[in-house]
């Protein structure tokens, strides 16, 4: 064997002893937990996710969250909250850190968001990675399309990648439990289906957020008025749908409602609050988000409003499309983010990140939570 023959060898051998160092390593982080609920669905992951949280800690445990929302964030066993700095592009690595820095403070529970898209990465997370005994699936909408399948029954098909092998699934609803009750197979895992027991809007949140969340009560035989308490005290998620008031002017970020179904159920609760002839529609796009661009153009024909405000990186797209496709809809650029002050209701949707998390960080600044 030559020089280049031997260091091959050598650096094989030498990576082939550090994974599965690393797989032993991680198998052993993995049994210091009591559980890991693991949160995946469309959309209200980080809602869930901090939800059960909160009221886990009011119970007495040791609990260590990572959400994936509006900004990464790890919720130490401090409860204290503290931003993930990424260096480059996201990667699913990124729940190994995670399981060693709640292993390294001792936690009892690891609540982690799915940060996968890809089926294949989904599975890899929950099999390879986490091992959860507890998986939450919030919902299967229209999100991801392309990635995770054309139609909601392929989008159901992906997230259940995550389902464990021996544990719990919680659900929503009764919509996809034949389907994932065939996927489970022989597997040694229970389908808890969460009780209606919230009503909408409740602690500010989506009544399937609190549902999903409270569905552990039962699984881990929990304190009900303890981890009902801690509910209450949730940290919401930065991007979470909120009313600011400034001046004369009231803006509804609905930024993170990221499908399209969602985000007109909520503006079917705006127009309920505020008159059509008062709304207007702001539309932030982004070049890595196509189809959820295109999602919220062909919304617009479903929605009734005074006019649209557009802003992000395909403001020529858009305007080409709404000329074909209503060409009667009174349609205006932001220059400034002061400008927007001379709208009355302004309904903010598309994408949060670029232009749109500073317009939501301008309200955030200069207004006031408007809950009425």
């Amino acid at each position: 064997m030559n020089f280049i023959e031997i260091m091959t060898v050598t650096l094989g051998v030498l990576y082939l002893g550090y994974v599965v160092f690393e797989r032993l390593y991680f198998i052993k982080i993995r049994k210091s937990f009591k559980h890991v609920i693991h949160v995946n669905g469309t959309r209200g992951k980080s809602t869930t996710a901090r939800l059960i949280d909160a009221g886990l800690r009011e119970c007495g445990y040791r609990v260590f969250s990572k959400t994936t929302g509006t900004i990464p964030t790890m919720i130490n066993t401090s409860n204290q909250e503290v931003e993930i700095k990424r260096y480059g592009l996201a990667n699913i690595r990124e729940q190994y850190k995670m399981m060693a820095k709640a292993y390294r403070e001792k936690a009892e529970i690891l609540v982690i968001e799915c940060m996968a898209v890809n089926p294949e990465l989904q599975y890899l997370t929950q099999h390879r990675m986490l091992n959860a005994d507890i998986t939450i699936i919030t919902n299967v909408l229209l999100d991801h399309i392309g990635d995770m399948g054309s139609n909601r029954d392929e989008i159901a098909d992906a997230l259940a990648n995550t389902i464990p092998h021996q544990g719990y699934l919680v659900i929503a609803d009764e919509e996809y439990y034949k389907k994932y009750s065939r996927r489970i197979g022989n597997d040694e895992v229970k389908i808890v289906v969460a009780e209606d027991k919230f009503h909408e809007d409740q602690l500010a949140t989506y009544k399937n957020n609190l549902n999903l969340a409270w569905a552990i009560t039962d699984i881990l035989s929990l304190d009900k008025d303890s981890y009902l308490k801690g509910m209450k005290k949730y940290y919401r998620d930065p991007g979470a749908f909120k009313i600011f008031r400034l001046e004369n002017t009231v803006f509804l970020n609905a930024f993170s409602v990221n499908d399209p179904t969602s985000t007109y159920k909520v503006y079917q609760d705006v127009i309920q609050k505020f008159t059509a002839d008062k709304i207007t529609v702001l539309l932030n796009t982004r070049n890595d988000r196509p189809t959820r661009t295109i999602q919220s153009l062909h919304l617009l024909g479903d929605l009734t409003f005074k006019k649209l405000l557009i802003c992000g990186s395909n403001k020529p797209y858009v305007k080409r499309f709404i000329r074909k496709h209503y060409p009667k809809m009174v349609v205006e650029e932001v220059k400034k983010i002061e400008d927007l002050q001379k709208e009355e209701v302004i309904f903010g949707i598309g994408n949060l990140q670029g232009m749109g998390l500073k317009i939501l960080q301008y309200f955030e600044k200069n207004g006031v939570q408007y809950d009425d």
